[in-house]
């Protein structure tokens, strides 16, 4: 540089970034919505190449994500992951991958606010189920079930029983509270659900109960989506829809 040159000038500062990864509780239900919604239609993709595809790279993605976060958490101080569990959105993830520290079997303790999306948790811990609460499909249109009908359904492995009243859907376990038989084709007469199995056995399928005895049978959340297609609620607290008088 020559007497001539003029001094070189100060580089520019660094723009200050925003701040990134804070979204507030509704938005991040939001988001586990339209993910859990974005899961449902593909788990209805018709079956065929590109179902297989789609599903080989869910895999794919997963299995990257249990590998890094089981490496991660091996990384934290001890004490850090009881802490760190405390953020729905870092405990969700948790969740998902079976990585939440164990906790004392006081008692049962009500599910958790968010919702996470159906994806299969590894099994490290068999001897604690986890609920993951997802819908899914049973019928593509709600129209395919009759009023005053009954069908049986496999869903995610249980045999249930949709019924139909009037524009009324519910679901149970299909299984006698009795002796577990099978309730395929028991009749439906307004909310009155008969057990072909024994004489004299009835339930109210809007809350599972069998009437005149203790016994019960467990109820699944139903709905409509905007499609009309009719899902049913897995791994979530159910809530009985009855008149208030």
């Amino acid at each position: 540089m020559t007497a001539a040159d003029p001094p070189p000038l100060p580089p520019l500062p660094e723009p200050q970034q925003s701040l990134q990864g804070f979204l507030t509780n509704a938005q991040w239900d939001a988001l586990l919505a339209d993910v859990n919604s974005l899961v449902l239609d593909m788990e209805a993709l018709p079956a065929g190449e590109h179902r297989t595809q789609v599903f080989a790279l869910l895999d794919g993605v997963d299995a990257i994500h249990r590998e890094g976060l089981r490496r991660l958490v091996r990384l934290f101080k001890e004490g850090v992951l009881e802490q760190v569990a405390t953020d729905p959105a870092i405990r969700v993830l948790l969740e998902l991958y079976d990585l939440l520290p164990d906790e004392p079997d006081v008692e049962e303790k009500p599910p958790g606010k968010y919702r996470t999306i159906p994806i299969t948790a590894a099994a490290a811990k068999p001897a604690r189920a986890a609920r993951f609460p997802h819908w899914l499909p049973v019928l593509k249109q709600r129209d395919e079930l009759a009023s005053g009908t009954a069908q049986e359904h496999d869903v995610d492995g249980q045999a249930v029983l949709v019924c139909r009243r009037e524009e009324q859907f519910f679901a149970l376990e299909s299984r006698c509270a009795r002796d577990g038989a099978a309730l395929t084709n028991a009749i439906l007469s307004g909310y009155t659900l008969t057990c072909p199995q024994h004489p004299g056995c009835y339930y109210d399928v809007r809350t599972g109960a069998r009437l005149g005895s203790d016994g019960k049978i467990p109820c699944f959340p139903v709905q409509v989506d905007a499609n009309g297609r009719l899902l049913v609620g897995l791994d979530m607290d159910f809530v009985p829809s009855l008149p208030s008088f």
